[in-house]
């Protein structure tokens, strides 16, 4: 019988491709508030606040993604604690 559900990452080396994901998309990130800021900095009125409003959402998003890199190293160390060698 097929498993329907994977089994989440079971070994260090898939937590660290998964960090460098988060990571890469933190880094993607960067760039687009760059470049929304710049593209708000020569707009007036209504199109300035859409950027800007994206501008917002995008740090968000820089947010939620740098808070679980900070937390990273704990969700990394804990599954393992429960282990005897």
């Amino acid at each position: 019988m097929k498993k329907i559900v994977p089994d989440p990452p079971s070994h260090a080396s898939s937590l660290v491709l998964l960090e460098c994901r988060v990571a890469h998309a933190v880094e993607l990130l960067n760039c687009a508030t760059a470049t929304a800021y710049e593209s708000a900095e020569g707009l007036q009125g209504p199109p300035r606040h859409l950027a800007m409003a994206s501008l917002h959402l995008i740090t968000q998003a820089q947010l939620a993604l740098n808070q679980a890199l900070d937390q990273w190293p704990v969700l990394a160390v804990e599954p393992e604690a429960g282990l005897k060698a």
